[in-house]
Formats: structure tokens, C-alpha cells, sequence
């Protein structure tokens, strides 16, 4: 149903066709004059044949079912007209529409379960590597430092003096500040207390500003000062998935983009939030058509342009609260991706 709503003219035509079948079939019934029925019949061919590309895979297969039937009573009334049996041959060209229709199910079908295993392999891809991730940084940061205090506090226990007690309580003191630091940057990237807190708005903010101290790089966060409650017109799952898709979108810029400035905005009209992350980096050197994660079943953009799993989980993050995201990318002067969430329902 979402082909049908975002596009009226497909709406229209489906039915003027549907109209038009259904006046074929009671002349049909009705044995009115054939030539009328002939007419109405190709007539409603017509508006089902030109609704089917407007559609996705699954409707545009009962579009093309529908203009297969009109067809069919339109040859049958051309033989009755012409009382020529050999124009029976034309019916060919209808069943040559339902093959047609019928290969296009199966193509769809295929496709869906192909993708439908890649999103399961990016998800379990995602999961594993943010695991190798944090037994990294657990093992070579917070172990190797907790250890570090163990030898400091053992070797002033053995020397005995108060000053190399003193001086090893300092250290240890250090080490495990660093460590507290370290794990609460660990802690926020599990979950974020500021989001269920204070709020997306602040939870963006925070991230930008972490973003820019670890790597350098300038991060900008832009909102309305004066819609202080942007974040609240969201659901509390949609502000998860919003500031996921924004942290993806900032580790993607970063690792791969080399930027010198990476900008966020946030804006909201009377529908909908719109997130924008753009960087001046070098861009995407093939960047794929900007299309909402549904599409993307119909045509996956080539392997080189998916950078690791981070665009797959953010399309899929995007699906689920059913937002629009989109990537526009220019070799050499950066890639910009925009998320549009419609407002919670009330």
C-alpha cells in the first residue's frame, strides 16, 4: 500500500482501469454490442499497463495480471466480431503478460530472500565486529591498565617505604581515572544516558562534541535555538535509531572520507525531523541512486560502494521507524546523507 500513497497517479489510473474492466465484463455478461466491448476492453488495458512501472514488484504483478484479463476479453470479442477463429491466436498476448507477471514474482521473490540474507549477514557482521571491538579496547586499554596498578601497588607494598607508597598511590589513582574515563566512552557507546535523559537534541550534541575531541576533526551540531523539543516529537525508539544512524554516519565520514569538517543539522516541519549529515571530504567515488531502504530490494547498490556494513545497518535502522534516508555523494567534495522520521503518532 505505500506504492499507492505515495503516488496518486498510479491510484488514478488503477481505477480508471478497474472502472473500465468492470464495464467490459457486464457487456460481456450482457451480451451488448461487441464492438463497445472490444473498446472498453483494450481501454482498460491501457491504464493498468501504464500504472504497473509505477508500483513495486508485488503490485505491479496484479497490474499486469488485470491488463492480461482485459486483453483476454478484448481478443474474445475481436474473434466474435470478425467470426474469425484464427484471431484466437491472439491470446498468446495476454498469456505472454501473465508469464511475464509470473517471472516477475519469482525474480521479486528471489531477490527478497537474497536480501533479506544480507541484511541477517550485515546484522550479525555489525554484531560481531562491535564484539571484536570491545574485547579490544577492554583487553589492550582497561586489563592492560588495571594490571599496570596491580604491579605499581605490589611493588610499594614490597619496598615498604612511605614515600614509594605515596608515589604508587598516585599513579594507581591516575591509571584508574584513565580508565574510568575509558569506560564511560565505552558505556556511551552501548547506550547513551544522555539520550533517556535529556534527549536526542543533547545526546546529538554530546556525540558531535566527542566525535570532533577523538579524532580532531571539526563537528558542528545545528538546531532551531528556539525548538528546544525537537527530539520530543519523536518516539523514544526512533531517537535510538536516529542517533545510531547520525554515530554510523560520523564513523563513516571519518574513517573513510578524511574530512576537515563534518556538519550535523536537525530541523523539523509539521510532518517530519530531518537529520543531515555532511562532510567535506573526498566522497564516494560511484555514489549510489538516493533511495529509501525498501527500493534499494529492487536494485543493491555494487559491493565497492557499501563500506563494510555501516550504510546496510543505517538503511535497515531507517526501515524500522519507517524513515526516509537518502545519500547524495560528489567525488571530492563530500557525501551528505539526510534521514527524514515522520512524528510520533499521537
Amino acid at each position: 500500500m505505500s506504492g499507492s500513497r505515495r503516488n496518486p497517479w498510479a491510484l488514478a489510473l488503477q481505477a480508471a482501469g478497474t472502472c473500465l474492466l468492470a464495464a467490459a465484463v457486464v457487456l460481456e455478461i450482457t451480451d451488448e454490442p461487441l464492438p463497445t466491448e472490444l473498446a472498453l476492453s483494450l481501454a482498460a488495458a491501457t491504464p493498468y499497463l501504464a500504472a504497473a512501472p509505477l508500483y513495486t514488484a508485488g503490485r505491479r504483478t496484479w497490474m499486469v495480471v488485470a491488463a492480461a484479463i482485459a486483453l483476454m476479453l478484448a481478443v474474445a470479442s475481436l474473434v466474435r466480431i470478425t467470426e474469425q477463429p484464427l484471431v484466437n491466436a491472439l491470446h498468446v498476448l495476454p498469456l505472454l503478460l501473465v508469464a511475464y507477471a509470473a517471472s516477475t514474482v519469482r525474480s521479486a521473490t528471489h531477490r527478497d530472500r537474497s536480501l533479506q540474507r544480507a541484511r541477517v549477514r550485515a546484522r550479525h557482521d555489525g554484531a560481531e565486529r562491535e564484539r571484536r571491538r570491545w574485547a579490544r579496547e577492554l583487553h589492550d586499554d582497561t586489563l592492560q591498565e588495571l594490571g599496570a596498578v596491580q604491579v605499581v601497588l605490589s611493588s610499594a607494598a614490597a619496598d615498604g617505604r612511605p614515600e614509594a607508597m605515596r608515589g604508587a598511590i598516585d599513579q594507581a589513582r591516575s591509571l584508574v581515572g584513565n580508565q574510568i574515563t575509558s569506560l564511560r566512552h565505552l558505556i556511551t557507546d552501548l547506550r547513551p544516558l544522555v539520550l533517556d535523559e535529556l534527549g536526542l537534541r543533547a545526546a546529538l550534541d554530546a556525540l558531535c562534541r566527542r566525535t570532533s575531541e577523538t579524532f580532531g576533526i571539526r563537528v558542528d551540531l545545528r538546531t532551531d535555538p528556539q525548538d528546544a523539543d525537537i527530539g520530543d516529537r519523536l518516539t523514544s525508539e526512533a531517537q535510538a535509531h536516529v542517533y545510531r544512524i547520525v554515530q554510523e554516519a560520523l564513523t563513516n565520514a571519518v574513517k573513510h572520507a578524511q574530512p576537515t569538517r563534518i556538519t550535523v543539522t536537525m530541523e523539523a516541519d509539521h510532518h517530519a525531523v530531518t537529520l543531515t549529515v555532511a562532510d567535506n571530504g573526498h566522497g564516494m567515488p560511484q555514489p549510489p541512486d538516493s533511495r529509501r531502504w525498501p527500493a534499494l530490494r529492487a536494485a543493491t547498490p555494487p559491493a565497492p560502494i557499501v563500506r563494510g556494513v555501516g550504510l546496510s545497518a543505517m538503511h535497515e535502522r531507517a526501515d524500522l521507524i519507517d524513515a526516509q534516508l537518502t545519500l547524495r555523494s560528489v567525488p571530492g567534495k563530500g557525501t551528505t546523507i539526510t534521514l527524514r522520521v515522520p512524528h510520533a503518532q499521537t
